[in-house]
């Protein structure tokens, strides 16, 4: 099936290339890869959450609001997983702040 003069494989295949370049991101930035223990109550930034989260959230707007770009979204892909990388490590804490716990 075709959305968009685009077939869905390559709209899947732009998902997985964006988590796996996102969490590649996050850790050369020094993320950690996992929230600290216990991850439950944990409000700790990782590379495995929001890190990919937020850059499948931000292609779906992408790819709903039609703008697939070049390269059938591939390189739209790989852009919104390294901007989403340097946002969860720097921007995140001002738009998201942590609650008070007291």
């Amino acid at each position: 099936m075709v959305i968009n003069n685009i077939a869905e494989m390559y709209i899947l295949l732009n998902y997985l290339i964006a988590i796996i370049i996102s969490i590649i991101t996050a850790i050369l930035l020094k993320l950690p890869i996992v929230p600290e223990s216990p991850k439950r109550f944990s409000w700790t930034k990782s590379a495995l959450f929001p890190t990919p989260i937020i850059t499948i959230g931000i292609l779906a707007i992408a790819y709903s609001m039609k703008l697939f770009w070049i390269y059938n979204g591939i390189l739209l892909a790989v852009i919104i997983s390294i901007l989403s990388g340097f946002f969860v490590k720097y921007l995140f804490d001002y738009i998201f702040p942590k609650p008070n716990m007291g």
